[in-house]
């Protein structure tokens, strides 16, 4: 971003002070809100050390609590560009798994509320062998998200035996999971059998029982020990079939729990810290990017759709794909700081970099006298 505005005529050292007081301007807005969440996050954290969790009368006010921190918690992931899927789109992602997914079953009964947000729709590269390419190693495509954080209260009933608790909120965050996985991810889950696998079990064992029917017809005369033997050994094969499915589900459950252990970035308290700090982030980068191509691409002003353009122009030739700007929220911002102005022709137009920095000074100035005040 320096470049690009010097690259526009401003002053390196004068760019660098604007978005030092920029970063600090917006720290400081946003050190209330996450002071309130934190603190009611606290209430309901299920790894408050020491047992803190304040004890309440009944199931409403815990239940108050986790609503509270739900609805504060939608707030920052707005901020930080997150996706809140819709029970039909969550519903759609787990009608099938990915190609290094496992079939799960959900069983949302358990939940008395779950919200799952997402960042970063991509498409990534994984690598597999099959018998059909003689396993060699080939690449193919896989939708994946980026970051992927779910929240979640279980039911009283789901926590009876179990050492979750029904009076918590759970915060789990994760990377590059495949868009049709997500199941994979939500407790109270159980492992679907395939037809295959089911063939695994089955098959054997009506064969072996036919074979057991035909034998008992025409060796009758063998005597009871035969009998007996055939019997323990066809009961022998249906119960090395069922094992062999056992140790595949486990070899599966296995993959499941090594794959994830890279993918978890974090839980509870520090997915909270980490979203926040990312709505920040945002919120510094979209401001930035906004006043940065408003006062260099377009010093007499422009229409919200030509800096939304310019923008994500300029985004997609650094990243290399295409990402959504949200210009309404940016020039909101930017107007709220008052480094940006309107025209009466739906017109916005940059303030000049001095005058902007002496506008962020005086927020600045204003914020610290509103905190000495409280």
């Amino acid at each position: 971003m320096n470049d690009t505005a010097v690259q526009g005529g401003m002053d390196h050292d004068q760019f660098e002070e604007f978005c030092a007081l920029l970063d600090t301007l917006i720290h400081m807005s946003s050190y209330h809100d996450n002071a309130s969440i934190s603190e009611s996050y606290s209430l309901v954290d299920p790894d408050n050390i020491g047992e803190r969790l304040v004890k309440v009368s009944g199931v409403d006010e815990y239940d108050g609590r986790c609503q509270t921190v739900i609805r504060q918690f939608d707030q920052i992931m707005v901020r930080g560009n997150y996706q809140k899927l819709t029970r039909p789109e969550l519903l759609d992602a787990l009608k099938k798994a990915s190609e290094f997914g496992m079939p799960m079953r959900a069983n949302f009964s358990i939940f008395k509320r779950i919200a799952v947000y997402v960042r970063g729709k991509v498409v990534g590269q994984r690598t597999r062998r099959r018998a059909i390419n003689f396993f060699r190693k080939e690449e193919f495509d896989v939708p994946l998200f980026q970051r992927l954080v779910i929240c979640f209260q279980l039911t009283e009933d789901a926590t009876t035996k179990d050492e979750h608790r029904h009076d918590c909120l759970y915060i789990k965050s994760f990377k590059n999971i495949p868009q049709h996985d997500i199941d994979m991810l939500l407790p109270g889950t159980s492992v679907k059998m395939s037809l295959v696998d089911r063939g695994k079990i089955a098959l054997p064992t009506i064969s072996g029982l036919a074979m057991l029917t035909f034998r008992i017809v025409f060796l009758a005369s063998m005597g009871l020990f035969a009998f007996l033997g055939l019997l323990f050994t066809t009961s022998g094969y249906a119960v090395k079939s069922i094992f062999g499915y056992i140790r595949t589900k486990d070899r599966y459950q296995h993959s499941l729990t090594k794959n994830l252990y890279y993918q978890n970035l974090g839980n509870n308290t520090g997915v909270l810290q980490q979203m926040q700090m990312e709505a920040e982030v945002q919120d510094i980068q979209e401001c930035l990017l906004g006043y940065t191509m408003l006062i260099t691409k377009f010093p007499e002003g422009a229409t919200m759709g030509q800096l939304d353009k310019a923008a994500e122009d300029f985004i997609q030739e650094v990243v290399k794909f295409p990402v959504d700007f949200e210009v309404d929220d940016a020039l909101r911002k930017l107007v709220r700081l008052n480094i940006v102005s309107v025209t009466p022709q739906r017109m916005y137009l940059a303030c000049p970099l001095d005058q902007a920095s002496v506008h962020l000074q005086n927020g600045f100035a204003q914020q610290f006298t509103n905190y000495n005040a409280v």
